[in-house]
C-alpha cells in the first residue's frame, strides 16, 4: 500500500535496507575506532526517519589536541553512516570520557585497560595539597 505522504514503508530507508540502531552505532564505533588517537568508542544512536543523531563516547590519547579529533570523528562518523546506509546524519555528539596515558605510565588494577585513566573526582586532590605522591 502507497503512503500518500511519500514516506518510505517501514523497514526501508531511502531505497535502501533498514539499519538498526545498534546496527549504526556499530558503524559509528568502527569509524571512530579508526581515527588515529582513539579507542573504546561507545555510539548511542537515535533514527528517527531519514535523519540519525549520534552520541559517542571515547577515549583518547594524552596529549593530543581534543577539538581536532573530535572535529576528524565526526566527519568520519557522518561520512561513514551517509555512504553505508543513506540516512542523513544530523548531528555526531563527541564526549571524552578518558584519556590514555603513555605505555611507561599504566593504570592500577582495576579494570581499566594499561596506560588508561579516567578521571576521579573522589581521588583529585583538594586547593592546597600536594598532588605528589610520598616516595
Amino acid at each position: 500500500m502507497h503512503d500518500p505522504s511519500g514516506a518510505p514503508p517501514a523497514g526501508i530507508a531511502r531505497g535502501r535496507a533498514a539499519w538498526s540502531e545498534e546496527r549504526i552505532a556499530g558503524l559509528a564505533e568502527e569509524a571512530a575506532r579508526r581515527t588515529g588517537a582513539v579507542s573504546e568508542p561507545v555510539a548511542t544512536v537515535r533514527a528517527d526517519g531519514g535523519a540519525v543523531r549520534v552520541d559517542l563516547d571515547l577515549v583518547v590519547a594524552h596529549g593530543v589536541e581534543l577539538t581536532a579529533v573530535a572535529g576528524a570523528v565526526r566527519r568520519r562518523v557522518a561520512a561513514r553512516i551517509e555512504a553505508c546506509t543513506g540516512l542523513t546524519v544530523e548531528a555526531v555528539t563527541v564526549t571524552v570520557v578518558g584519556l590514555r596515558l603513555p605505555a611507561e605510565t599504566t593504570s592500577p588494577a582495576g579494570g581499566d585497560h594499561p596506560g588508561t585513566r579516567r578521571h576521579d573526582p573522589a581521588r583529585a586532590p583538594g586547593p592546597g595539597t600536594d598532588a605528589r605522591e610520598a616516595t
